[in-house]
């Protein structure tokens, strides 16, 4: 069994780290199970753990909170919005940005196709303990985005950029997973995202970029 740490690297899993991965998937899938089952309100995480057949101890080691293990292994298309790939031929570092942003949303997006996804996702727009538990996740990103930025794009206002493309990429999934929830055929909303998104994340670069030059 191997990992991808969060430089990218590949990695070969210790014995001991194989025993906690195992009984970190049996855990996620209990949680899992039960959110879908019960919803999240009301799922204990005694339930969780004993649905897992660990203790409640086992589950905290893995997860601080109910929320957090509600958002286990579901997030990384947001962990991984700071980390640029290496630009294609005739790329610009704005180019690399653009489609990297685009490449994650839609990523999540395509998740969302899985039934047992979008309900996950339906829990969030409907639980405010969740929903701010996703704003912390989203914090975290865009502050890791500010950096890759400043480093990148040294002519744009770093903070405010990360600020309104995380923002733009929010309001195209919720605006997604909304219009899912209804019944709206999902390769429709998918092709107008895909469509729409790039446009709008270049036209925040744009604007962030005269602010950069003008304040300096």
């Amino acid at each position: 069994m191997h990992r991808i740490d969060r430089g990218g690297v590949l990695t070969e899993l210790s014995r001991r780290d194989r025993k906690r991965e195992r009984t970190r998937e049996q855990i996620v899938t209990a949680a899992r199970a039960l959110f879908l089952a019960q919803g999240f309100e009301q799922t204990t995480v005694l339930q969780i753990a004993q649905t897992a057949d660990v203790a409640v101890q086992t589950v905290f080691n893995h997860a601080p909170s109910k929320e957090a293990l509600f958002f286990l292994g579901r997030v990384a298309y947001a962990l991984e919005m700071p980390q640029l790939p290496p630009a294609e031929d005739g790329e610009e570092p704005a180019d690399v940005l653009v489609r990297h942003l685009t490449e994650r949303t839609m990523g999540y997006l395509h998740s969302l196709e899985d039934p047992d996804n979008l309900a996950m996702a339906g829990q969030i727009d409907s639980s405010p303990v969740l929903a701010s538990y996703e704003r912390t996740i989203l914090t975290e990103t865009e502050q890791g985005l500010t950096a890759t930025i400043a480093e990148q794009l040294p002519d744009v206002d770093a903070p405010w950029a990360a600020a309104l493309l995380l923002a733009t990429t929010r309001t195209h999934a919720h605006a997604h997973r909304r219009a899912l929830v209804p019944g709206v055929p999902a390769c429709e909303a998918l092709s107008q995202v895909k469509q729409e998104l790039p446009g709008h994340l270049r036209a925040v670069l744009a604007v962030t970029r005269r602010a950069g030059v003008l304040t300096g």
